[in-house]
């Protein structure tokens, strides 16, 4: 079976506003093939028409004289079309609009003095990116294949950015590693004219900030994850869940349940050959209690070939999130073999309920209470916690903390201004930035929708607005859920203190699929480029160097990042000759290999 490129479950939305007479044929010649293969129209609305892949799941909505919806809204009292007409002027309305709902939506419209608005939801679910053509602009969650001959003929790969994303991945879902396309981020509003302006209307750290704003209560906790849970799953027949054997997972499974539709969903768990890496016991401790119907699925070590790794380049973006190529093609085939739409995860719980252990809470709860908040038990309580001595512990409570070190030269624009947080909140920040990555592309996303509650606003804001130190509550990781969570799951799950761990069978994969990596990687484009450096990969790129040194994560990513930059180099070939061939005189100076 062909699979489909991440391209057909998205949109296009064309401006033709200031479209010039000699830009309109290849215009309206792209926008006729398109809805040839199904691509489904609406408008247009004062030169404004949104184009549906024929794959999306998507919904366009008129919810304003010159305002399109694309996507899913869900509102409080007041329908968008209220928040609409009450704004005075695009920047307030963009406030207005993610302060009174949340979903995964672009919302479009043309303002007052004639230019494109683009406003992305706060959680960045469904991408934007957009370029101009002929005095047009176009916006597209993934550029179609179909619209090459509208992409700007300079476009180019950005290697310094991709050098960016393979040392820091979490900045992925910030700037694009390609010249020519501009992305919106998430929470954020482009009003497109003759010229460009992007200002945010959704920050985390305003949440991280909250003061006393903040409810640790486990009914508050317990009703935000249920509520959000039972959004995202009502639209869906079947779904899909993950039962990794982890709590998070099991907290979405049990809220589910809980909100009557865990009758739609089958659960599935993936397993490894090894101890570490098989958490059965705990999935299936969790599924008996809930009555949840059940899969246990094998990991089995087997080499990547280039035949999986392609699909990764097909993106907009580098899919990060199909880098476990087995596991990705599994969980898609399985959801199209059970015409499942939807895919519910426990993704982000790590970072909104606080799992790692960090000393720092001390910190924290000094600059929230005072010297009177540091008791002796909550001391040595972080102290067993943190596996450090008490007289550690308490070295970090009173005195400065100092700023992280190996961070990227380039921050993630959600983090520009966090310096001023409590160190302890300023690290969930930053985990809460690295998990952005679960939206990205990846075969599960061209397969159904990725549900991910704890990375949805309700529950984003209403944990980053809790006090590290109150997240950890009892002084376990990610205590507060354990407790408000406690009476729907079996003790084995909130009394755990391991974790599951698959760094062995990652490792193994890896190490068999030296034969592919190699030449891809010191051979490839990256390397051309001065992004690896040939000598030094050569020595992790050995079977003796990957058992005692484990460096599969990178040589992953990196592998991933050559697809893209391989897939995206010959796009932009295949662009640049179609452009000469129109116009070989005015475009003889493009140089094509």
């Amino acid at each position: 079976m062909k699979i489909p490129g991440p391209d057909q479950t998205g949109y296009l939305v064309i401006d033709r506003g200031r479209l010039g007479d000699g830009g309109r044929p290849a215009v309206d010649r792209v926008a006729a093939a398109l809805e040839r293969e199904g691509w489904r129209p609406f408008g247009p609305i004062d030169d404004i028409t949104i184009l549906l892949g024929p794959r999306a799941r998507l919904a366009v909505r008129q919810v304003g004289r010159r305002h399109f919806l694309i996507g899913d809204w869900r509102g409080g009292t007041d329908p968008l079309s209220t928040v609409i007409a009450r704004s005075a002027g695009s920047a307030d309305l963009a406030r207005a609009a993610v302060r009174a709902g949340w979903g995964r939506y672009i919302l479009v419209w043309r303002d007052e003095a004639g230019r494109l608005a683009l406003l992305r939801d706060p959680t960045g679910a469904l991408d934007c990116v957009w370029w101009r053509y002929g005095g047009a602009v176009l916006a597209a969650h993934e550029p179609p294949r179909l619209a090459d001959a509208l992409l700007p003929v300079d476009l180019e790969i950005d290697w310094p950015v991709l050098g960016e994303i393979a040392a820091a991945p979490e900045l992925l879902g910030d700037r694009l590693a390609l010249r020519g396309l501009t992305a919106v981020n998430p929470g954020a509003l482009c009003v497109i004219g003759e010229t460009a302006e992007a200002t945010p209307a959704w920050a985390p750290t305003a949440f991280c900030r909250a003061g006393r704003d903040w409810d640790d209560s486990h009914g508050a906790l317990i009703g935000v994850v249920d509520a959000t849970v039972a959004a995202l799953a009502a639209p869906h027949r079947r779904l899909i869940g993950e039962l990794s054997g982890g709590l998070d997972s099991a907290i979405a499974a049990s809220s589910l349940k809980a909100t009557g539709y865990a009758g739609r969903a089958g659960f599935l768990n993936f397993h490894g050959d090894w101890r570490e890496g098989d958490e059965r016991p705990y999935a299936t401790a969790a599924a008996g209690h809930l009555e949840l119907a059940l899969t246990a699925v094998r990991k089995p070590v087997e080499a990547i070939t280039l035949a999986q790794l392609t699909p990764l380049g097909d993106s907009v973006r580098p899919a990060l999130q199909g880098v476990d190529v087995t596991y990705d093609a599994e969980v898609a085939g399985r959801m199209r073999r059970g015409r499942a739409t939807g895919l519910l995860t426990g993704q982000g719980g790590d970072a909104v309920f606080f799992q790692a252990p960090d000393p720092a809470v001390v910190i924290d709860r000094r600059r929230r209470e005072g010297l009177v908040g540091l008791s002796p038990t909550f001391i040595a309580a972080v102290a067993r916690w943190t596996r450090h001595s008490a007289w550690t512990v308490l070295g970090h409570a009173l005195s400065p903390r100092a700023r992280e070190t190996g961070t990227p030269s380039r921050r993630h624009p959600w983090l520009e201004d966090a310096d001023d947080l409590p160190p302890a909140k300023a690290r969930q920040l930053r985990q809460f930035v690295n998990a952005q990555l679960f939206w990205g592309d990846c075969l599960r996303a061209r397969a159904g929708d990725l549900l991910h509650p704890f990375l949805s606003q309700p529950v984003a804001e209403h944990c980053l607005a809790i006090p590290a130190d109150r997240l950890i509550t009892g002084v376990r990781d990610r205590g507060l859920a354990r407790q408000a969570f406690a009476g729907r799951l079996p003790p084995l799950l909130t009394e755990r203190r391991s974790k599951g761990d698959l760094s062995h069978f990652y490792g193994q994969v890896t190490r068999a699929s030296l034969p592919v990596l190699t030449p891809l990687l010191l051979d490839g484009l990256q390397a051309a480029h001065g992004l690896i450096d040939r000598k030094s990969l050569e020595v992790e790129l050995t079977e003796a160097r990957l058992i005692w040194s484990p460096g599969y994560n990178r040589l992953l990513v990196g592998a991933v990042l050559e697809v893209w930059a391989r897939s995206w180099q010959a796009r932009i070939d295949d662009i640049r000759r179609a452009h000469i061939a129109v116009e070989p005189v005015e475009d003889a100076r493009v140089q094509v290999p």
